[in-house]
C-alpha cells in the first residue's frame, strides 16, 4: 500500500479496515448492501412502482438526490490550514489528513474515522454520502428522510404503504407476511 493510504487506512477502526480475506472486507460487503440499497439506486430492483406516476416520481427523487445530495468525499492528505472536524469539532491541524465532503464547502472537513452517516454512525462506505441541512447521511437514511421504508422489502419510494405501529408494509408483503 502506499503510504497516504495506509496512513489514511491506520486513523480506522482496525476491523473494519478492509483488507483481502479479513473481518473488514467482509464488513465493507455488508455496509454496501446496507448503506446502498439496490432498490434505492435503480427502477429495475423496484417490485412496487406499479403505475407510471409512481416510476416518474421515484425517478424524480433519484434525480433530485444525484444532482441536489449525492456525492463522494475524498481524502485530502495535507490540508491547507487547520479546520475544525464537522462531527467530533476536534482540531484538524494544518497538513493533517482530513476527509472532505464537497458539497458541504472544500473548508469542511472530518478526521477519516468520524466521517459517518449521522443516523447510523458507520463509516460512509467508499466515502460515498448525501447531505441534507448541512449533515451527511448514507443512501439509505438520505431516502428515510424523505419516504418510509417497507420493512418487508426494504422499498422506500412508494406511497402505498401500511403502518401496524413502527413497522411499515406494502399490502403486497402483508399478504406474504401473513402466509
Amino acid at each position: 500500500m502506499e503510504p497516504k493510504v495506509e496512513e489514511y487506512m491506520a486513523q480506522l477502526p482496525n476491523h473494519i479496515v478492509p483488507r483481502v480475506n479479513s473481518s473488514g472486507e467482509k464488513h465493507r460487503e455488508k455496509q454496501l448492501l446496507t448503506q446502498l440499497p439496490r432498490q434505492d439506486l435503480s427502477v429495475a430492483y423496484c417490485r412496487h412502482l406499479g403505475s407510471q406516476t409512481e416510476r416518474k416520481v421515484y425517478e424524480e427523487f433519484i434525480n433530485a438526490r444525484n444532482e441536489i445530495a449525492l456525492d463522494i468525499g475524498y481524502v485530502a492528505a495535507n490540508i491547507p490550514k487547520s479546520m475544525e472536524c464537522h462531527k467530533c469539532r476536534g482540531i484538524l491541524e494544518r497538513n493533517e489528513m482530513a476527509v472532505v465532503a464537497p458539497k458541504l464547502g472544500e473548508n469542511t472537513g472530518w478526521h477519516p474515522a468520524c466521517f459517518t452517516c449521522t443516523t447510523c454512525e458507520q463509516l460512509l462506505v467508499d466515502l460515498t454520502y448525501c447531505v441534507k441541512d448541512d449533515q451527511i447521511y448514507c443512501e439509505r437514511h438520505y431516502a428515510e428522510l424523505h419516504k418510509p421504508r417497507c420493512s418487508a422489502c426494504d422499498e422506500a419510494r412508494s406511497a402505498r404503504l401500511t403502518s401496524y405501529g413502527s413497522v411499515a408494509l406494502h399490502s403486497e408483503d402483508d399478504d406474504d407476511a401473513a402466509e
